[in-house]
């Protein structure tokens, strides 16, 4: 039996209250994950485009906290 079979079981002997609860909950989950997802999005644009492409590897030798 997959999560989703379990969950409509479960909700199948829940009072409209609790239903209310678990919808609740479900809706909060997913707010949660896009506001991660648009967190994680604002942080490459924040950083994109910052790279020129171009590396000098004897500069990356020559570092204060390598000294």
């Amino acid at each position: 039996m997959g999560a989703t079979d379990r969950i409509t079981e479960l909700i199948k002997t829940m009072q409209e209250r609790e239903i209310g609860e678990v919808l609740d909950f479900a809706e909060f989950l997913i707010a949660k994950r896009d506001r991660e997802k648009a967190d994680a999005w604002a942080t490459f644009d924040k950083h994109a485009g910052t790279w020129s492409g171009k590396l000098n590897r004897e500069d990356c030798y020559d570092r204060k906290v390598l000294r």
